[in-house]
C-alpha cells in the first residue's frame, strides 16, 4: 500500500485517484485539473507537503463564504496566550479536506472497495463529502466558538449556520451544479441521513477534524505532534433489532459476512495511535481550549455586549446592529448575505472605534479587553489581509481599517498603551475562589463562570479496534487498552469578574478595592502561566531587520 508520506510527488497519485472519481456519466466536466498548495502541517512529516485538489473543488474553496474564513482566526483569544497561534479557518478547512481526501485514497487502493462504490454508484457521494468536509467550518462567526457560545449562548450553532449556507448559497449551489446536476441534492442528503459511515471519521471521537486541529494547533503552538491518518476497513457484523452490535462473552464483536450491517474497524497497530490521539486532545483542552486564562478571556464577549448594547451610541452601529440580528433572529431567519459580508477585520474595525471613542469608559475598557494584545493584534491582521503580498489590491473598507491601525501603532492614545500594556488584562480579571464573597447585592449576576465536563471518549460515537489475534473490540472493552475510557472525564471551572463591568454596573470603587484586597493574590496566581521550555517552531511571521509594526507603517 503506498504511504503517502513517503511520496515524492502526490500529485500523481491523486491525479490517477480524481480521474477515478469524476469518471461518472453524471458529471459535467470530467477533466482534471489540479491545484498544489503547501500545508505547513505536512512539512515535518511528508517529502510533499502539498495539499492538491481539482478544479472543481478550487472553485468551493475561491468561492465568497468559503474566502471569508481567511479572516476568521481558528484560535480566537487564544493569541493572547502565544501569538504564534493566529492560524485562520480557510487554512484548517483546506487541512480537513486533505485529511478526509487521504482517507479515501487509502481506500482506493482496496480493490473491494473500489467495486463496491461503483457497483452502488456512490462516486458523487464521495465527491459531496469531500466538499461537505471542506466547507465544515463555513458558518463560523469572528472568533469562532467564543462568540457563538458568549453571543448566542450555544455552542455548535456554526453548524447550523453552515448547513444553511451550503445548502441555500446560490454561489455555492451553483458550484455544486457545475459539478452534477445531482449534487446539490447529494448534498442535502449527507446532512440529513448517515451514509457510509462518513458521520464516524468526520464527527466523531477520532475524525478528521481533530486530526487536523490538533496537528496544527500544536504546531502553531511552537511544540509539533503530528497525528496521521490510521486506514481502515469495512466489516459486515451481526446487529440487534436495534442496529446495536452483537457481542461474545469476552466482549468481542460477531463478525457476520452475510448480514448487511457495517462498522468501520482499525488495526491492531492504530491502537497505541488512537490512544495517544484522545490523550492529546484531553491535554490540549485543559492546557489550551479550556483553561482558566483563555475561558476569562472569551468570556468578557458576553459582558462586552450587554454593556454596550445597554447604551446607545452612533460608535459601533455596524456592530450593535450586527449584534442585535444575531441575537434577535433563529436560525432559518438569519440573513445569511449579512452574515458572509461580516468578519473579523470588520469586527476589529468596530471594535477598535469603540474602544477608542466610546463615551463609556468601561465599555471601551471592555473593548480593549477582547481585543488582542498588540504583538498578537498585528501578527493576525497581517495573516487576514495577507500583506506579505504585495500585489493585493485592498477594498476602501480594508484601506480605513489599515489607517486605523496605523493610528494606534503611531499615537500614544489610551488604546494603544492599554494593548501594549502586558499587564492590562491581569489589572481587569479578578480570579475567584469558589466560595468567594463580592461584598454586594445580586453577585451572581456579575460573577462569570464555566464548568465543563471534558468527556475524552465518548461511546456513543464507538471506535472498533482489533486485537494482536484479531478479534474486534469497541474502545472502551479492548484487552489491550492503555486507559480506562469508561471513566476518563475532568470537570474544568473557575469564576472570575471583570472590573469594568462592574463599575459599568455601578459597584463602588471602595467595594471594587475590598476585592481587589481580598482575592489578588489568588488571582495573580491564576493569571500566572507556567513557565514553559522554548518553543520548537517559531510560526510568526519574518521579521528582518524591524519590527512588525513597520510592516504596517510602510504599507
Amino acid at each position: 500500500m503506498i504511504r503517502l508520506e513517503d511520496v515524492e510527488n502526490k500529485q500523481e497519485v491523486f491525479n490517477d485517484f480524481f480521474i477515478w472519481l469524476f469518471d461518472d456519466d453524471r458529471i459535467n466536466n470530467k477533466s482534471i485539473s489540479l491545484t498544489g498548495e503547501i500545508d505547513l502541517s505536512l512539512c515535518h512529516d511528508y517529502i510533499d507537503a502539498n495539499i492538491y485538489y481539482p478544479h472543481q473543488i478550487k472553485a468551493f474553496f475561491d468561492s465568497t463564504p468559503m474566502q471569508r474564513l481567511s479572516r476568521i482566526s481558528h484560535l480566537g483569544l487564544v493569541v493572547n496566550e502565544n501569538p504564534n497561534m493566529y492560524h485562520n479557518r480557510l487554512e484548517h478547512s483546506k487541512g480537513v479536506y486533505y485529511r478526509k481526501l487521504e482517507e479515501l485514497f487509502y481506500n482506493f487502493q482496496n480493490s473491494e472497495w473500489v467495486k463496491y462504490i461503483e457497483s452502488n454508484n456512490l462516486k458523487l457521494y464521495l465527491i459531496a463529502d469531500l466538499i461537505k468536509m471542506a466547507g465544515h467550518d463555513i458558518g463560523h462567526l469572528p472568533y469562532s466558538h467564543a462568540m457563538e457560545e458568549q453571543l448566542l449562548g450555544k455552542r455548535g450553532v456554526h453548524e447550523d449556520i453552515g448547513k444553511r449556507i451550503m445548502l441555500e448559497s446560490p454561489e455555492i449551489q451553483s458550484i455544486l451544479s457545475s459539478i452534477s446536476s445531482e449534487l446539490p441534492k447529494i448534498m442535502e442528503e449527507l446532512y440529513n441521513s448517515k451514509v457510509l459511515n462518513f458521520y464516524e471519521h468526520d464527527e466523531s471521537n477520532y475524525d478528521n477534524d481533530r486530526l487536523d486541529f490538533l496537528t496544527r494547533d500544536s504546531l502553531y503552538n511552537g511544540f509539533f505532534t503530528y497525528l496521521p491518518v490510521q486506514k481502515y476497513e469495512s466489516i459486515c457484523i451481526k446487529t440487534d433489532e436495534n442496529g446495536v452490535p452483537i457481542c461474545n462473552s469476552d466482549c468481542s464483536i460477531i463478525e457476520d459476512n452475510s448480514g448487511n450491517s457495517y462498522i468501520d474497524v482499525y488495526d491492531f497497530s492504530s491502537l497505541h495511535e488512537i490512544e495517544e490521539m484522545l490523550i492529546f486532545r484531553e491535554e490540549q483542552y485543559k492546557k489550551i481550549y479550556m483553561s482558566p486564562k483563555v475561558q476569562s478571556l472569551e468570556r468578557c464577549i458576553k459582558n462586552f455586549v450587554e454593556a454596550f448594547l445597554e447604551t446607545d451610541s452612533e460608535v459601533g452601529k455596524s456592530l450593535r446592529n450586527y449584534f442585535i440580528n444575531l441575537k434577535s433572529k433563529s436560525i432559518e431567519e438569519m440573513d445569511l448575505d449579512l452574515f458572509i459580508k461580516f468578519d473579523e477585520i470588520d469586527l476589529y474595525s468596530e471594535l477598535l472605534d469603540i474602544a477608542e471613542f466610546h463615551e463609556n469608559p468601561n465599555i471601551r475598557d471592555l473593548a480593549t479587553m477582547i481585543i488582542p494584545r498588540m504583538v498578537s493584534f498585528l501578527n493576525i491582521i497581517y495573516s487576514h489581509l495577507q500583506v506579505y503580498d504585495k500585489t493585493i489590491k485592498y477594498s476602501d473598507s480594508d484601506k480605513k481599517f489599515l489607517q486605523k491601525v496605523k493610528r494606534v501603532i503611531t499615537s500614544d492614545s489610551q488604546l494603544s498603551i492599554n494593548l501594549r500594556n502586558k499587564n492590562y488584562l491581569r489589572d481587569n480579571i479578578i480570579f475567584l475562589p469558589n466560595d468567594a464573597s463580592l461584598f454586594l447585592e445580586n453577585q451572581e449576576q456579575l460573577v462569570s463562570s464555566y464548568n465543563y465536563t471534558l468527556s475524552s471518549y465518548k461511546k456513543s460515537n464507538p471506535i472498533y479496534i482489533r486485537d494482536f489475534s484479531g478479534k474486534i473490540y469497541e474502545l472502551s472493552k479492548h484487552p489491550n487498552r492503555q486507559y480506562d475510557w469508561n471513566n476518563k472525564k475532568y470537570t474544568l471551572q473557575s469564576k472570575f469578574i471583570y472590573l469594568p463591568y462592574l463599575r459599568f454596573k455601578n459597584v463602588s470603587e471602595n467595594i471594587i478595592e475590598k476585592i481587589k484586597n481580598s482575592y489578588g493574590d489568588f488571582s495573580s496566581n491564576c493569571m500566572t502561566s507556567p513557565k514553559n521550555k522554548k518553543t520548537q517552531v517559531n510560526m510568526q511571521p519574518l521579521q528582518v531587520g524591524h519590527k512588525m509594526e513597520d510592516v504596517f507603517l510602510e504599507l
